[in-house]
């Protein structure tokens, strides 16, 4: 194969388009529209406002992202033109995340921005101790973030075990000297207790029983407001990781801010006059 001129090799990596500035640009547009909606200048009410309020961004993506159905003889149903494009969009974003494993701090802890571990809701308040045959389990964060977790007799407040962990990882505590020590029964309810207290509880968009949607080659198994709420929530990771400078600016980087940024052009679309 002839090798390309001096000339049209430089031309060539002028021509090829840096999806980093239109996407914060758009994004820019996306902020200040749900920020105006919800009526807060906080991003975490903006973002709750954009997924779980009526508006003509949810209005319009919802039924998009309808799962697989199929007619009377069990043949798939053909979709729509608007909602096959769209569904490629968030296919071409979670091909490229896959590849590339993007990854941001959040609240001290290294996560990973992928549509198999995203958070849609903030833990909730749970109560930090829990009864169970005589036994009573207590999961507290410090001052200094770290997690104390003990296992204590009811009748006589004898400790049994006590875990300091330094972080909020399932990892951390079930390979912990002082887990290990406890019964099956008592790792099983000091486990649970623990995730439920998890602040950022994540979940696989692509695993569990639900009616699948079709997503290019891969089959999501949430359901189209997890789906629409998770997109959200990894789009605005990415808008953290490179405005916090997180990111290298490498050619796989650059790429994935292409579908990404199509996405919220798409978001806009649905709120222009």
């Amino acid at each position: 194969m002839a090798r390309a001129p001096s000339n049209a090799t430089r031309w060539k990596e002028r021509a090829e388009i840096d999806y980093l500035g239109p996407f914060v640009k758009a994004w820019a547009g996306f902020n200040s529209w749900f920020k105006t909606e919800s009526g807060s200048r906080n991003d975490k009410d903006g973002l709750a406002h954009v997924k779980g309020v009526a508006n003509p961004v949810r209005a319009q993506i919802l039924p998009l992202l309808a799962p697989i159905e199929r007619d009377e003889r069990g043949d798939v149903r053909a979709e729509a033109i608007e909602a096959i494009r769209f569904k490629l969009l968030i296919a071409n974003l979670h091909a490229k995340l896959e590849a590339y494993a993007l990854e941001v701090h959040k609240n001290d802890r290294l996560e990973r921005i992928s549509f198999r571990s995203v958070c849609l809701l903030p833990g909730g308040n749970v109560p930090p101790r829990h009864e169970y045959n005589r036994h009573y389990y207590l999961v507290t964060r410090q001052a200094n973030n770290q997690w104390e977790l003990t296992v204590s007799r009811k009748a006589t407040g004898v400790v049994l075990q006590q875990i300091t962990l330094a972080e909020h990882s399932v990892d951390l505590l079930t390979a912990h000297q002082s887990y290990v020590a406890l019964t099956p029964a008592q790792r099983a309810q000091l486990l649970n207790l623990f995730q439920q207290c998890d602040p950022r509880p994540m979940i696989d968009l692509l695993a569990g029983n639900g009616q699948p949607i079709a997503i290019g080659d891969a089959q999501f198994r949430c359901t189209p407001v997890q789906l629409f709420g998770g997109l959200v929530e990894i789009i605005y990771a990415m808008r953290n990781a490179l405005l916090h400078g997180e990111i290298q600016p490498s050619q796989d980087v650059l790429e994935l801010y292409e579908p990404a940024y199509r996405i919220v052009m798409r978001f806009l679309d649905c709120i222009r006059d």
